[in-house]
């Protein structure tokens, strides 16, 4: 189905909804820190969908989404993170992201906005 990139440098996490993704038939790519997930953006690879925390040392989420909206226009990302103020929601918003979802999250919590999309595209058929 879907190409998917999973940014976030909690390994549990990361690796929780690898699973998830892959269960449900997409390829997965997960990746722990901003710095590779910056590199895969701006390599020749596509992605439909990234999922990405925000708050990542030394290279946060905001400077990955930034760097996906320069490179990657039209891919769509939905924020995972357990700290979005009012600034942050402004700035995300402002960047484009397709939704967010809080941290600590249930597997249904980060499904939805992930259905979400997946009713908007048509991926590999």
């Amino acid at each position: 189905m879907a190409k998917i990139l999973i940014v976030d440098d909690d390994k549990d996490l990361l690796e929780m909804v690898a699973v998830l993704l892959r269960s449900e038939g997409h390829e997965v790519v997960p990746v722990s820190d901003g710095f590779e997930a910056i590199e895969r953006i701006e390599s020749v690879e596509p992605f439909d969908l990234m999922l990405l925390d925000l708050r990542m040392a030394p290279v946060d989420g905001i400077e990955v989404l930034e760097t996906a909206r320069r490179e990657r226009p039209p891919l769509d990302v939905i924020v995972i993170s357990a700290y979005l103020d009012d600034e942050t929601l402004r700035r995300i918003t402002e960047l484009g992201v397709v939704d967010h979802v809080c941290k600590p999250f249930s597997l249904e919590d980060i499904l939805g906005p992930i259905r979400e999309v997946f009713s908007r595209h048509t991926w590999g058929g």
